[in-house]
């Protein structure tokens, strides 16, 4: 949870160095990479053989890797590292939302309580005082909406092959693809690689600590603990840590109205989740 939450912090820093997209392309491939001597290491490359697992991933890659990455990227480059932290949990609301459509899971009273709050606290953190609508801000929020769908692939990824190789394909795939994408879209003031010779610390950072190690340190505590505990350290303690790096590294003080959002969010994310056990069990841990 901690090394996810220093994500918000790492991309707005990236983003203002080097195009937004670029960037997501080149932390995930690195991701893919480390991955990739993982799977060598471990002798896992036969897995990648079965169809189902290849179909699968691809729509991990496409719902979780490579929409999410460019929204949420661009829209980082466009606001603050504490409104990306907080906005990220907007992806909660989707959940609930969208699996009931499903009938993943029955609505309750106190989920479309708890979501009501979580979305108050998102518009209190969106107005922030202005009336004026943030463009980064709205892209944050829709780069969450697409995860749900996501999970849904990832769960039955899982049920065919391990989690190195599901990372593997989606680092690796969506990587390179959100490279093409940056090559052909994206305005460069300097050539390709001078990005990577300059800001590679930034590119590691994200690849290896966010997108590699704190994903085998989440699956690993899943072992360990019970799902529900978890999730609770998970939701409870990532808005905080995030705040707590965008003042420290970013050194951006919370306006009132962020705090309200802030606390808003939380308590809204307890109060879904409390009655919520058997959806997050099934959902929330595939791409976390």
């Amino acid at each position: 949870m901690t090394l996810s939450a220093l994500f918000p912090i790492i991309i707005s820093y990236g983003t203002r160095l080097m195009p937004p997209i670029f960037f997501a392309g080149t932390s995930t491939l690195t991701a893919g990479i480390v991955l990739f001597f993982y799977l060598a290491i471990t002798k896992q490359f036969n897995k990648l053989r079965n169809k189902k697992t290849i179909i699968y991933s691809l729509w991990v890659t496409l719902l979780i890797i490579i929409i999410p990455c460019i929204l949420i990227f661009i829209g980082t480059s466009k606001t603050s590292g504490i409104n990306t932290s907080l906005l990220l949990q907007s992806e909660i609301v989707f959940m609930f939302i969208i699996y009931s459509l499903l009938k993943y899971e029955v609505i309750t009273k106190r989920r479309i309580f708890g979501a009501i709050i979580i979305i108050l606290g998102t518009a209190v953190i969106v107005y922030n005082g202005s009336a004026n609508i943030n463009l980064g801000d709205i892209l944050i929020i829709a780069g969450t909406l697409s995860y749900p769908i996501g999970n849904i692939f990832a769960r039955k990824a899982l049920g065919v092959t391990t989690t190195p190789v599901l990372l593997f394909i989606r680092n690796s795939i969506g990587g390179l693809i959100l490279i093409a994408i940056s090559l052909l879209f994206e305005t460069y003031n300097q050539p390709f690689f001078y990005f990577i010779t300059n800001f590679y610390p930034y590119i590691l950072l994200s690849g290896i600590l966010v997108y590699c190690i704190s994903k085998v340190l989440w699956y690993e505590g899943l072992r360990k603990l019970e799902i529900n505990k978890a999730i609770l350290i998970s939701l409870g303690g990532y808005p905080a840590a995030s705040l707590l790096f965008t003042y420290v590294f970013l050194h951006e003080v919370p306006t009132t109205y962020q705090w309200v959002g802030f606390f808003l969010i939380l308590g809204g994310l307890f109060i879904t989740i409390t009655k919520a056990k058997k959806l997050l069990t099934t959902t929330r841990t595939i791409h976390d």
